[in-house]
């Protein structure tokens, strides 16, 4: 399925696995923006459940034939919309009011960019702001960074994703007229956002930004991150990630330090 983009309009668009629990409250946080804008959900595992729950926010739900896999189901999600604006948001996380105002006033402000992102923090699962140490040093890596620019590409920005995967898909906003023929490898189970991230940035393309906190991202033991750690697919694509930034020798230290802080 792929739609071209529409000259405006924005989508935020629900990627959606089996009965999650926090769907609703996820939903509910979209409704509740001060933006309105549509809400979709897609799927490849129809149900009952998911039928309500998009029920409860008039949100469409668009079913994928099949399961491709996360970046499968990604680059589905992507493209169900022909909205030119286009937010991925993740089923557990929790985004708060002023999310979508301010990921389109960023396009506003800064036309040439393919993304925009914002803020983000952990949160537990009553959504109560929570810190860990993986988090701590990624909010430590922005800061340091990218200080309080709002729009960063080339050296400024590889900086910003050479010491780990500081960027949630989750808090991004996509420009589809800049982001062309853009798809998430299916080489990635794990960093497939990361990956995309320093694709765009080999492209030359800039990204908008915004250290406001303005996405509750949960993490628990349900989550898929949590079984790529268990069976060892997620320190192997951190290890892959990490030789590609910098040299073999370097790229193997950091990868074990950023392994110590799951």
């Amino acid at each position: 399925m792929t739609t071209s983009p529409d000259t405006g309009g924005h989508a935020v668009v629900v990627t959606v696995y089996r009965d999650n629990p926090f769907l609703p409250a996820c939903l509910r946080s979209l409704r509740a923006q001060t933006l309105a804008s549509e809400i979709i959900i897609t799927t490849p595992t129809p149900s009952v459940f998911v039928a309500a729950s998009a029920a409860e926010v008039g949100a469409k739900v668009v079913v994928k034939p099949e399961d491709g896999g996360i970046a499968g189901n990604w680059n589905f999600a992507l493209n169900a919309s022909d909205a030119r604006y286009v937010t991925l948001a993740h089923q557990d996380d929790l985004y708060y009011p002023r999310f979508l105002e301010r990921s389109l006033a960023l396009f506003e402000k800064h036309d040439g960019a393919v993304l925009s992102f914002t803020g983000y923090e952990e949160v537990d699962d009553h959504g109560l702001p929570v810190s860990t140490k993986i988090s701590r040093v990624k909010h430590l890596i922005e800061a340091v960074t990218l200080g309080s620019r709002t729009l960063v590409g080339g050296a400024r920005l590889r900086a910003f994703l050479s010491f780990g995967n500081p960027l949630p898909c989750s808090s991004v906003t996509f420009d589809r007229h800049r982001l062309g023929a853009f798809c998430f490898s299916g080489d990635f189970a794990s960093n497939l956002d990361w990956d995309a991230w320093l694709r765009l940035l080999q492209r030359g393309e800039s990204f908008a930004r915004t250290p406001e906190k303005l996405v509750g991202r949960r993490y628990n033991e349900s989550m898929t991150t949590t079984a790529l750690l268990r069976d060892g697919r997620r320190a192997a694509e951190d290890l892959r990630m990490f030789r590609r930034l910098w040299p073999t020798p370097v790229g193997e230290t950091l990868a074990l330090f950023y392994r110590a802080g799951y």
